[in-house]
């Protein structure tokens, strides 16, 4: 079979068609199948651009009537017609195609059919993207391919786009000062910033690819998985706390924040250095810096020394539970110290009450048996549980609620008037809420009254005392929806609001808060309150209509310097209630 049918004047198929041989018959079926092989339409015309051959597919890209495309038409006028029927954009392939005359148009198209390459692509009013290839054989013959390449322009469109995020995101993270690391669901490294590699003296070509294993000393690596697939697995962001060596100085403490980003299959795991004790500072040490100024940032550690000297017992048979705790009580300041099972336990505290020997706060793994509890209920230890999971992002900020709050002074007795209004706590507390005395001062009217929004029972403690020392009239509720009922009938002059409530938490009490109408005084100031200075929690907080934020452990100061802000008037109102 030959490549194509003779010239007209040398095939004796052109002087009738009304005889098809069968081999035109077969050659047409054969074209037919490649053009759909391929989804694509062909239309092949000869040396007198007479059309020879158009498959059944042509008529996609090119909707004209069927007798158009019927052998011996000639190429002008199937050109003609697509510009008549205003499809000369398509036939083409030219978007300045609408300045030319009809002439000008097809002149131009013929010519460029007469090209021996000539390939373009185009774009129709419904986003459906054509590539047109025109080839000229040296026979004369010619023949044109028209491809719907609608899914690869999406597809470049997409490439591109992805490119133009990664760099971006690449400059961002070069641009951060801590460093940072993104591994994927193999928990390789795919992403790292300029200050990472500086920070563990490493070339980002050797990090991209390997594992924390290769980067880091062992126990750190280990522990860096550990966190990494639980996040990775649980999605629940993680903490943790950690001795590193970084810029080739000593070990110190680093505290590591590990996320899950992206979406179900496609999950990365970002984690982010920052240092423990106070601002983070990663900057090569001898690089000079503009150190910008910021917000203090919450520490483990207690600047006065509260805590220093105080006597903490660590009860876990994990071994990796305990060295994580007894790092974490060196840093608070607290003597530590560690037993592994019952035995130990009843062993270690005869031993301490034979010598007169106080603890403070115990440190019980939750996986332990009930049995050591208690042991130290039967001394009156205080303590606290805690599973190992939670054990680096949760333990400092619980230790530090619980012994500031036990080393407050007693308020007198006959200063507190308790209430068991409708808001069971656990049943080692009998009250809901705790009403300052005289109780008059806490009228709804009161326009000197707090509000404060706190569902754990020792916070609930720690917040009496300070707003109780500072003069303060102050109403506590234990969650939120009790929290959008008080603000109505009490009227506060100011709330504080925990964020992590039962119920509906601090953030959609808030927001229901600044719904109600204006008359019922929907603008009262309302101050968040945070275990942990993260960023998205910070813009949760005004985002759900919050005025301000504190931090966690709380001080007198920062209570009353956060209420002063935003309710100036409150102190003189106080001082003459």
């Amino acid at each position: 079979m030959s490549e194509f049918p003779p010239a007209p004047d040398q095939d004796k198929r052109r002087q009738g068609h009304d005889n098809p041989s069968a081999e035109a018959g077969l050659d047409a079926a054969l074209l037919d199948a490649v053009s759909e092989a391929f989804s694509s339409g062909f239309i092949i015309y000869d040396r007198n651009d007479h059309l020879i051959f158009a498959s059944r597919s042509a008529r996609q890209f090119l909707p004209l009537p069927a007798s158009f495309f019927e052998p011996g038409t000639r190429l002008r006028d199937i050109l003609g017609a697509a510009y008549d029927l205003g499809l000369r954009h398509a036939a083409s392939g030219q978007s300045d195609s609408a300045s030319l005359s009809r002439e000008e148009w097809l002149t131009s198209q013929i010519a460029a059919h007469w090209k021996e390459r000539h390939e373009i692509q185009s774009c129709d009013n419904e986003k459906r993207w054509t590539r047109f290839s025109k080839r000229r054989l040296s026979s004369g013959f010619g023949f044109c391919v028209m491809s719907d390449i609608t899914e690869q322009k999406r597809r470049d469109e997409q490439w591109r786009a992805d490119v133009e995020r990664v760099q971006l995101t690449e400059e961002i993270l070069d641009n951060l000062a801590h460093p940072v690391f993104v591994q994927d669901r193999n928990l390789q490294l795919v992403a790292v910033n300029k200050v990472f590699c500086s920070a563990i003296s490493v070339g980002a070509d050797n990090a991209l690819g390997s594992t924390i294993t290769t980067l880091f000393e062992a126990q750190v690596a280990e522990r860096l998985a550990t966190a990494s697939r639980h996040v990775l697995e649980t999605g629940v962001t993680s903490s943790l706390t950690l001795p590193m060596r970084l810029y080739g100085d000593p070990p110190r403490p680093i505290l590591v924040h590990v996320q899950r980003v992206g979406k179900p299959g496609r999950y990365l795991v970002v984690s982010s250095f920052g240092e423990v004790g106070g601002a983070a500072d990663f900057a090569a040490p001898h690089e000079p810096q503009i150190v910008e100024p910021r917000e203090p940032e919450p520490s483990y550690g207690t600047d006065d020394g509260r805590l220093n000297g105080r006597k903490a017992l660590i009860v876990t048979g994990d071994r990796e539970f305990e060295t994580r705790a007894l790092e974490i009580m060196q840093l608070l300041g607290l003597d530590s110290c560690c037993v592994r099972d019952e035995a130990e336990l009843d062993a270690f505290l005869s031993v301490a009450r034979s010598v007169g020997v106080s603890i403070d706060l115990a440190i019980v793994d939750a996986d332990l048996d009930s049995r050591c509890l208690e042991l130290l209920q039967a001394v009156d230890v205080d303590y606290i549980t805690i599973p190992a999971f939670d054990i680096s992002g949760d333990l400092a900020f619980s230790v530090l609620d619980r012994l500031t709050a036990l080393q407050a002074p007693p308020v007198p007795a006959d200063d507190w008037e308790i209430t068991t209004e409708d808001i069971p706590l656990s049943p080692s507390i009998e009250a809901a809420s705790f009403v300052a005395a005289p109780p008059a001062a806490a009228t709804p009217s009161s326009p000197s009254l707090v509000l404060v929004a706190e569902d754990n029972e020792i916070n609930q403690i720690v917040f009496s005392q300070i707003l109780e020392g500072l003069g303060y009239a102050y109403r506590i509720c234990a969650d939120g929806e009790t929290a959008v009922r008080l603000r109505s009938e009490l009227n506060p002059a100011i709330i504080l609001m925990d964020v992590t409530l039962p119920g509906i938490n601090g953030f959609e009490a808030a927001r229901r808060i600044r719904q109600l109408p204006e008359e019922l005084g929907a603008q009262t100031p309302i101050i968040g309150v945070l275990a942990q200075a993260f960023d998205r929690d910070r813009e949760a907080c005004f985002a759900s209509g919050m005025d301000d934020v504190i931090l966690k452990p709380l001080s007198p100061d920062v209570v009353d310097q956060a209420i002063r802000r935003l309710v100036p008037e409150i102190a003189r109102i106080a001082s003459t209630a």
